[in-house]
């Protein structure tokens, strides 16, 4: 029987000598609730020179344990040349898709780095059209070094914001879960209702929802109030995101196309859309 070829190993016969690469990853694609989460791990000749123990031991995040993985998420941060690690919250989830946000995250998360690899290797099938040289690899994170370090910085990220939750939304679990479809995590849900964090584009949340017509009109009477760009970002944090889960998402829609006309009348008042950005 052939033996697997180690991920690193992988990567060196994948890549021209010389060049820096990188890999592409995401987390939280598939939960109910929280961000989805990108990151890209870049890697080149000198750092595998003086690390290849520890990139060797990189796997798919999924088959690490969570203590391990946090381990090795602290020694790539340390050791790799540059990465790069970007987040699209629910909001953005329900108004572009999850697979058009999870696009997104990976652009950023490539736009932040501050060194640019020459070529990048992308876990799956879809490409996020960075400007760089790209490669869809599927299973990716299991074949490739570079994806499997970029699993496991997404991964880690992802966790540790949704461990942070339980202090904001006590009750939910979501250290237990991370925001995935448990069964304790739709029990949660029956007991405290959806939260401002669930991505309510999603069928078995927008199937939980216990909907606050109440609160749809004071968002539609407060956005009519504001009268500046401060003003409407200061609504989207107070107002708008604290009652997210109350909300249909074609309330969410009609809301967002009246912030835009409101962003617009400023403009035309006088107000350039990026004061206060």
């Amino acid at each position: 029987m052939k033996a697997a070829v180690n991920p690193l190993d992988w990567d060196l016969g994948n890549v021209p000598p010389g060049v820096a690469w990188g890999g592409v990853d995401e987390a939280g694609r598939g939960a109910w609730a929280g961000p989805v989460v990108a990151a890209c791990a870049v890697l080149d000749a000198e750092t595998v020179r003086k690390w290849g123990h520890v990139l060797r031991n990189v796997r798919d995040s999924k088959k690490l344990k969570p203590e391990r993985r946090e381990v090795l998420a602290a020694e790539l941060k340390a050791i790799l040349p540059a990465y790069g690690i970007a987040e699209m919250d629910p909001m953005a989830i329900d108004r572009e898709n999850i697979l058009e946000a999870t696009m997104m995250a990976m652009r950023q998360c490539v736009s932040n780095l501050t060194l640019r690899p020459r070529i990048l290797f992308i876990d799956g099938d879809h490409g996020p059209k960075t400007g760089l040289p790209e490669r869809l690899v599927v299973d990716g994170d299991a074949l490739s070094c570079a994806i499997g370090a970029a699993s496991i910085l997404a991964k880690a990220h992802r966790d540790a914001l949704m461990i942070g939750q339980e202090e904001v939304l006590p009750g939910y679990g979501f250290g237990q879960h991370k925001g995935y479809g448990t069964a304790l995590h739709r029990e949660k849900i029956r007991e405290l209702g959806v939260s401002p964090i669930h991505r309510i584009s999603y069928a078995p949340i927008a199937g939980l929802q216990r909907v606050d017509e109440g609160a749809r009109e004071a968002l539609h009477r407060s956005l009519d109030q504001c009268n500046s760009v401060d003003e409407l970002r200061t609504w989207v944090e107070l107002e708008l995101r604290p009652v997210y889960g109350r909300l249909k998402l074609v309330w969410v829609e009609t809301l967002r196309r009246r912030y835009a006309d409101r962003l617009a009348l400023l403009a035309d008042a006088g107000e350039p859309p990026g004061v206060g950005r």
